[in-house]
């Protein structure tokens, strides 16, 4: 008799990923949440930038603040300089799952002897990597660079 596979055993399904998911999704993707936890920050940014921070879009010109609400809080912030100019960074990375190919060596037993099977087992997982999803430049806390990576 065979029995129901569960669907929680697979690898595909575990906690640990659920979690790295919801959480890289977090970031980017709630100006919403942001604005009604810091409304005065809101409020205080001039109404064409409220619209875009709305909209979760970012542009020339705009705030630390307007850029926070708009898409969150950076992973990595990096000081540098061009021209003699001081920049400051802001890098938003997101995680992205890739197939992996997948070898089991082995075989098995049942009770004194060998149950068959192959030696080798193929399959197919998923494994994950982060990636730079986003950056913004300030130079005299305005934005003067963007850029954002859409994936797939």
């Amino acid at each position: 008799m065979r029995l129901p596979m569960n669907p929680f055993s697979h690898t595909w399904f575990s906690l640990p990923a659920l979690t790295l998911v919801l959480a890289s999704c977090q970031t980017m993707t709630s100006p919403e949440r942001r604005i009604s936890q810091e409304p005065a920050l809101y409020e205080d940014l001039p109404s064409n930038q409220q619209e875009l921070v709305r909209q979760g879009k970012v542009k020339e010109g705009m705030s630390p603040d307007a850029v926070y609400l708009a898409w969150g809080r950076p992973k990595e912030v990096k000081e540098s300089s061009r021209n003699g100019k001081k920049l400051l960074t802001w890098v938003y990375y997101g995680r992205e799952s890739i197939p992996v190919q997948t070898v089991r060596v082995g075989g098995g037993y049942y009770g004194g002897g060998c149950y068959g099977g192959s030696l080798y087992d193929f399959g197919l997982d998923y494994a994950y990597r982060d990636y730079v999803a986003a950056k913004v430049e300030f130079q005299n806390d305005k934005v003067v660079f963007w850029e954002r990576n859409r994936r797939r």
